[in-house]
């Protein structure tokens, strides 16, 4: 039987998590008094502007908890510092390789480059492995609420910088029917040769053909997903691609794509063989950890030990790491020796 303890200590992979989402309060109350920004002296408060609420109207509602995060990530000191505590977090919640992601378009309200931006951010992930047990990447998300040409300059950019921090390129926010037209002709340069991998939002409001045709684009990953549930179908179609789903169960239970965590579709998606893995989403605004989540599988849908060691297998074989490094945390998931 898996224990609670187990989860904690398990060299853990995480490949959905959002950068602005994912701020301890803390850090971000440090961030913005360094650049003499207002904020609550009151964590609480602070604290509670950052966390969306457990059931939320839609995912808008969600969503909204941002807008009182990104004043703050204006700066690079800002971003650096923003990376490195998501990696520390990561880091004491046993996580052992993660990918961050973060749109530069949402940081540049003070003058900083989209390759400023990226690069900030690198440099907290890359300062956070000097000193934790953890290896990081970075995933570059264009905004679809944005403008298409800011999706296109930053998809571009991505690909021109060639850092080895950044393994990956999404497209997140607002999701609507047959998203994925809009921007076909930025993802066909993304499926070319020498393109940093795609890993996509699709499924999170019910739009089950957006998962499809996110995949059919080039994408190998999709985020949340969560429109596949209940389509036996469409899953045991899903299950014969080569591509993962990024599952996120709290977060999907806070936009009510489901009502409980009982609803999470694992058992589902494992009868029918959909490759997927769990993510936090939002550390901070969905008030949550990978240990939390994985919890939350045990004790409402029996999470299993080997269940649990191959949902870290999917994520690590999924990630956009390079091959030694995906071997090595491969090897310590299948060497962990369950109390």
């Amino acid at each position: 039987m898996l224990k609670k303890s187990d989860i904690q200590i398990f060299p853990k992979v995480e490949l959905h998590c959002h950068l602005d989402g994912s701020i301890h309060p803390v850090t971000l109350q440090k961030i913005a008094k360094l650049q003499g920004l207002s904020i609550e002296e009151d964590l609480e408060k602070i604290t509670k502007k950052m966390q969306a609420p457990t059931s939320c109207q839609n995912l808008m509602e969600y969503l909204a908890c941002f807008d009182f995060v990104l004043p703050y990530l204006q700066t690079k000191e800002a971003l650096e510092m923003a990376a490195f505590d998501v990696m520390e977090q990561a880091a004491e919640d046993g996580i052992r390789y993660i990918e961050i992601r973060f749109a530069p378009s949402l940081s540049m309200e003070k003058g900083l480059s989209i390759e400023e931006t990226i690069k900030a951010v690198a440099s907290g992930i890359a300062k956070a492995e000097k000193k934790y047990p953890i290896f990081g990447n970075l995933l570059v998300v264009g905004m679809r609420s944005g403008d298409l040409e800011m999706v296109t300059s930053v998809f571009f950019k991505t690909n021109q910088l060639n850092h080895e921090k950044v393994v990956g390129f999404d497209l997140a926010g607002e999701e609507k029917d047959h998203f994925v037209k809009e921007y076909q002709e930025v993802l066909e340069v993304g499926t070319k040769s020498g393109a940093v991998p795609l890993t996509l939002h699709a499924g999170e409001c019910g739009c089950v053909h957006n998962v499809f045709q996110a995949v059919q684009s080039g994408a190998t990953r999709i985020g949340h997903g969560i429109a596949l549930k209940g389509d036996t179908v469409k899953q045991r179609e899903f299950g014969q691609l080569s591509a993962c789903i990024e599952g996120c169960p709290t977060s999907n239970v806070q936009t009510r794509a489901i009502d409980t965590i009982k609803d999470y579709p694992l058992r589902e998606w494992f009868e029918n063989k959909v490759t997927f893995c769990i993510n936090t989403d939002n550390k901070t605004v969905s008030d949550t950890t990978l240990t939390k989540e994985y919890q939350l599988l045990l004790e409402h849908l029996n999470l299993s030990q080997e269940e649990f060691r191959l949902l870290n297998h999917n994520g690590m074989s999924y990630s956009f790491a390079d091959k030694m490094l995906k071997e090595t945390i491969i090897s310590e998931i299948e060497g962990f020796e369950f109390s």
